[in-house]
């Protein structure tokens, strides 16, 4: 049992793909057998029974034939579920086989290796229906890639011992019996195709879609015609060629082996020495061929393979005529196409599809393949016919033809591979539009066109008014001076005539007043406003913002805010003043410039390339130990815990950060990544994917496609441990690694949350590093590491606050004191941070924009029961009620529910008395509406509840 679940794990195979897996590889091994085995006798047979002009006419016959019955099965497919299709199509072909070798035992009529020649098509059409149906709708995208190569296998190995067997077996038993060994694997698929369908296929598998437009309109709709027209040419001119190459093969393969047995067998070791190579080619070459030189050298190499051997063999035929060595260049030619079509170009071809949206995509390819590989056939045939049978060409003279074809094949290759460039690099996506902040402030009224004496007069009048209307109307005076009596209505204590003051300080542009506007800055209230006014003036105020910046080093905060007036103003001087602080040492102002000159739209140049480089690789090197975290702390914590979520959390803001240094380093196309949790994922991830094959340099490309193409959060941590070393550690270490972690890399959120858990471990081992963490100067930080020290080690804690206490510390003594006799966590920042997290309307809110809710509003926790009297905490009214969770009863409206936020100004016009009944316990919030306007949150996110 433990050697079964090591060989899954070596296989990347995932304990519920199991079973799947291991009947998907049988049927794949049994078809693979019987395809070789009926393929091998069919062709052999069919080449003896009758002469060379009949392989075109065989090729027109099956061509159109194949084609209707592809038709037919489109339009049954859509009817009745895949399973039944798949198992009805497996049985006509194991019942069609059975007749025809019935009608040839019985009148040994060679025409029935004719149609068997044309049943070797039938194969690879019910293996679409039945072997690759259940692994697309089974399998999703990322399943695929990962498991479709390893079922695939099963199919090479059975054709390479069949292959290679078929010598040794007709010397054995004649070789039309071998045909009944075929039809015997083929009753071993049914029942295994059975079993799965059984045991896999669930009902909503087997629901049929119905589309609201036809199939033949998809393409037209979905992808651009000219690309259309490339893939569907890429799709058709490698299925020409296989039965062009397959009739001078056939042909000169007669001339050589006269007989049917050693035609059979010769036939059986070149596809088996082909089977292997195409094997060792798969397995070991294509990844790294690919990796290294793209998809053009997929897409070009079976042209050009076939260009070197038909030059040559054309080369030789003209000077020496069709002797072996031409022979041999011909069997290379069909080599070429069974090992390097199917173990390069088939596989580098389905890549063409990516760009096609996920939703059409299906569809597209069904039509295309559908259509352009029967079409192929049939032009082969119909070509073949009218140069051999009525121009009497002959092997060197087809030859000639087709390296002709095989050039213009090689054009059409790179001209496909380089609108396939265009498609990936021109794909358009939805972005949602980022939600329009209403202006901060607008006059409530019009603008006085008062006289200037009169406005200067009405500058220290007691009426609120008054001072509204001076300060309003001081910035249409023209007056030069005019400034200078705004500076006291900027300092006013009222709110309204503050704002005022400074909407007309943003209006008159003086740079007098920007040191005015700064300070204003500094208050919450005032931010926004005052930050719209700054930015009102334009280029001008970037070289006081910049001795502002320089001036303001210590203060993290103020240097944030300049950075975000710099980016708002933009322009080329924008650019160059965020350039010149690309380096600057405070990570947190370093992130926002780059961020900023994201979204400024600037490409770095080469100088600033290698720095910004450094800081992605950071960023990825910090994504890697918060994956290797979640993984060592699983088993301890579940998926939905406040630490996995705050680790997840941080997981993705830090890949974030790192897909906006590779949009400032090589362009705006990485900006998908914001798509990877919406509708339009698979396609942002598919294209992202090719985006970084084309466009990222080795080293890069390997430490980005870990997290695009992994299929799951441990085989990406498997694939970063190999670029970064992560150890793994006990939960206790993890937890203490965590808080550790430099600040600058994890949020104090996460930290604080991490701390709360030390609380379980031994008291010797945690207290150093809680003391170390209580003396923070972070109060979510601190409040939580002294709760748990209380908790662990009271003694220490005891201690810990008569120390404060003699250095008379009153920042960490305000958060001591109710520790004293605090009974619950539920009571700590951190819980509360959390269930602000859990309210609707705030869940999209960044950590910090949380913690400024919480500490800039007024904070209610009241029992069941009680009668509160909010009148003396409403202020002015403009302020609203945020209920997180309970219910207050009001007057007039009923229960304000968890999740509630009612403006009161709009409660108390309707009547409502603020003395709310609490129906159960309740936590609420009054906080001031210019922070809910600030941070975009909506009112009346829910309803209230009468109750009568």
């Amino acid at each position: 049992m433990k050697k079964i679940k090591d060989i899954s794990r070596m296989l990347n195979i995932r304990k519920d793909e199991e079973s799947l897996v291991s009947l998907l590889m049988a049927y794949s091994f049994f078809m693979g057998g019987a395809t070789a085995l009926f393929y091998t006798v069919v062709a052999s047979s069919f080449l003896m029974s009758f002469d060379r002009l009949m392989l075109p006419q065989v090729y027109v016959v099956g061509g159109v034939f194949v084609y209707l019955l592809g038709l037919g099965l489109t339009r049954i497919q859509k009817r009745i579920p895949f399973n039944r299709l798949g198992e009805n199509a497996l049985l006509f072909l194991i019942v069609s086989i059975a007749v025809f070798l019935v009608i040839y035992h019985l009148t040994g009529s060679k025409w029935v290796f004719f149609f068997l020649f044309i049943w070797n098509r039938i194969f690879v059409l019910v293996n679409g229906v039945t072997f690759w149906a259940v692994v697309v709708k089974l399998f999703n995208f990322q399943q695929s890639k990962r498991l479709s190569s390893l079922i695939n296998s099963g199919e090479v190995f059975s054709s390479v011992i069949m292959y290679l067997a078929v010598p040794a077996l007709v010397k054995i038993l004649p070789i039309d019996s071998l045909l009944i060994l075929a039809v015997g694997f083929l009753i071993v698929c049914a029942v295994l195709l059975r079993k799965i369908h059984k045991r896999h296929v669930t009902t909503d598998h087997t629901r049929i879609e119905i589309k609201p437009k036809p199939a033949e309109h998809v393409a037209t709709d979905a992808v651009d015609p000219k690309y259309f027209r490339n893939i569907f040419l890429l799709a058709l001119l490698p299925v020409f060629a296989l039965f062009y190459v397959e009739y001078i093969f056939f042909t000169e393969s007669r001339n050589v082996f006269p007989n049917k047995e050693s035609l059979a067998s010769f036939l059986g070791f070149f596809f088996g020495i082909s089977a292997i190579l195409e094997f060792f080619i798969k397995t070991f070459f294509y990844n790294k061929l690919i990796s290294k030189y793209g998809l053009k050298l997929g897409i070009l190499i079976l042209p050009l393979s076939l260009v070197f051997s038909f030059a040559v063999s054309v080369i030789y035929g003209l000077g020496y005529d069709t002797a072996a060595i031409f022979f041999a260049c011909i069997a290379l030619s069909r080599f070429f196409m069974s090992a390097v079509r199917k173990a390069i170009a088939e596989p580098a071809y389905q890549v063409l599809y990516q760009p096609i949206q996920a939703r059409f995509r299906l569809n597209v390819q069904g039509r295309i393949e559908g259509r352009a590989k029967a079409m192929g056939g049939l032009a082969a045939g119909v070509l073949l016919f009218v140069l051999v049978n009525i121009s009497r060409m002959d092997a060197l003279q087809l030859a000639i033809l087709f390296l002709v074809v095989a050039v213009c094949w090689t054009f059409v290759a790179f001209v496909g591979e380089n609108s396939y460039k265009k498609m990936v690099r021109d794909k358009i996506f939805n972005f949602p539009e980022k939600s329009k902040k209403n202006a901060s402030y607008t006059p409530g009224q019009a603008i006085s066109e008062k006289p200037f004496e009169q406005l200067i007069n009405q500058i220290f009048s007691p009426k609120e008014e008054d001072r509204i209307e001076a300060a309003l109307g001081l910035g249409s005076t023209n007056r030069f001076l005019s400034y200078k009596y705004l500076i006291p209505l900027l300092q006013d204590p009222n709110k309204r005539v503050r704002e005022a003051a400074i909407y007309t300080a943003g209006e008159l542009k003086r740079a007098e007043l920007w040191p005015f506007l700064m300070e204003q800055m500094e208050a919450d209230r005032y931010f926004t406003v005052a930050f719209d006014a700054l930015v009102k003036s334009g280029p001008p105020l970037l070289k006081y913002i910049e001795k502002s910046f320089l001036s303001n080093e210590d203060n993290r905060y103020r240097q944030l805010h300049l950075l975000k007036i710099v980016e708002q103003i933009g322009g080329p001087e924008a650019i160059r003043f965020l350039r010149r602080n690309l380096e600057n040492p405070n990570r947190f102002v370093k992130d926002k410039v780059l961020e900023a000159l994201r979204n400024l739209r600037y490409t770095c140049n080469t100088t600033e390339q290698t720095f910004m480089l450094n800081e992605l690789d950071e960023h990825l090197k910090t994504f890697a130990w918060l994956l290797s975290a979640q993984h060592d702390l699983s088993d301890a914590y579940e998926p939905e815990s406040q630490l996995m979520l705050n680790l997840e959390r941080e997981r993705m803001r830090i890949m974030r950060k790192a897909f906006i240094v590779l949009e400032a380093v090589y362009g705006s196309r990485f900006h998908a990544v914001t798509l990877l949790k919406g509708d339009q994922a698979t396609d942002a991830r598919d294209y992202l994917t090719e985006i970084c094959d084309l466009l990222l340099p080795e080293n890069i490309k390997n430490k980005v496609l870990p997290y695009l193409d992994s299929d799951s959060l441990d085989e990406m941590r498997r694939r970063y441990a190999e670029i970064y070393p992560l150890a793994t550690l006990s939960v206790e270490e993890r937890l203490i690694d965590i808080i550790n972690k430099d600040y600058t890399r994890i949020s104090r959120w996460t930290k604080a949350v991490a701390i709360k858990e030390l609380r379980h471990f031994d008291a010797g081992i945690v207290t150093p590093v809680l003391v170390a963490n209580a003396v923070s100067r972070s109060k979510i930080i601190s409040e939580t590491s002294f709760y748990v020290l209380r908790i662990v080690n009271p003694a220490r804690f005891r201690s810990l606050m008569e120390a404060m206490t003699r250095k008379n510390d009153a920042f960490h003594i305000e958060i001591m004191k109710p520790l004293e006799w605090l009974s619950t966590e539920e009571d700590l920042l951190v819980s509360k941070l959390r269930r602000l997290r859990e309210t609707h309307a705030l869940g999209g809110l960044l950590s910090g924009e949380l913690q400024k809710v919480l500490l800039t509003s007024a904070y209610f926790q009241e029992e069941s029961g009680e009668v509160v009297d909010l009148r003396k905490h409403l202020s002015d009214g403009d302020v609203s009620i945020l209920v997180t969770y309970g219910k207050l009863f009001f007057s007039k409206i009923g229960a304000l529910e968890a999740g509630n936020i009612r403006n009161v100004a709009e409660l108390t016009a309707m009547g409502v008395a603020m003395i709310p009944n609490v129906l159960e316990d309740t936590e609420f919030y009054i906080i001031e509406n210019f922070l809910l306007k600030d941070l975009n949150i909506r009112q009346n996110v829910e309803e209230s509840v009468e109750i009568h």
